[in-house]
């Protein structure tokens, strides 16, 4: 009887273990504060954050403001001290242009992000660069202001 019930403890503490782990995108505790607290959050893809255009790149750009490349330096920082090493970087744009046009803009929006974290000290090997254009709104297109909330870079954290 005693046997049995060791082996019930057991098999309930390894499930609480594995729920919490899959809980935290194969992450440690500590990695997964500190995204959330970046401003990441959980999705189907891993921990994902989203970088809104409007605060990285002009309409039909893909150049990074230098008053943000402090900020991008910060968070490269804070995911190399986590050892959160694999990135991948999803460039988006609005659905204004043709299609082809926004493919290769939201690839050089993706590449100019991923570029500060090169400098960062990542190695290429360990980022990955996409690119969406107008595939996946966050919402819908019909106003300015949801053009500009479409046009963005993910950075998802690959475990």
């Amino acid at each position: 009887m005693l046997k049995n019930a060791f082996k019930v403890l057991f098999i309930l503490a390894f499930t609480a273990t594995m729920t919490a782990c899959m809980s935290l995108g194969n992450l440690s505790y500590k990695q997964a504060r500190m995204l959330k607290k970046e401003g990441f959050v959980l999705t189907n893809d891993g921990w994902t954050l989203a970088l809104p255009e409007r605060l990285l790149f002009g309409f039909d750009d893909y150049q990074i403001q230098p008053h943000q490349q402090g900020k991008l330096n910060t968070l490269a920082t804070q995911l190399i001290k986590y050892d959160l090493n694999k990135i991948k970087f999803i460039g988006h744009t609005d659905n204004v242009g043709q299609a082809n046009y926004n493919q290769q803009l939201s690839e050089k929006r993706a590449q100019s992000v991923a570029n500060v974290f090169l400098k960062q000290g990542y190695n290429s090997s360990n980022i990955q660069i996409i690119g969406r254009g107008a595939e996946q709104p966050m919402v819908s297109n019909d106003t300015e202001t949801n053009r500009a909330i479409n046009r963005r870079v993910n950075v998802t954290i690959i475990p």
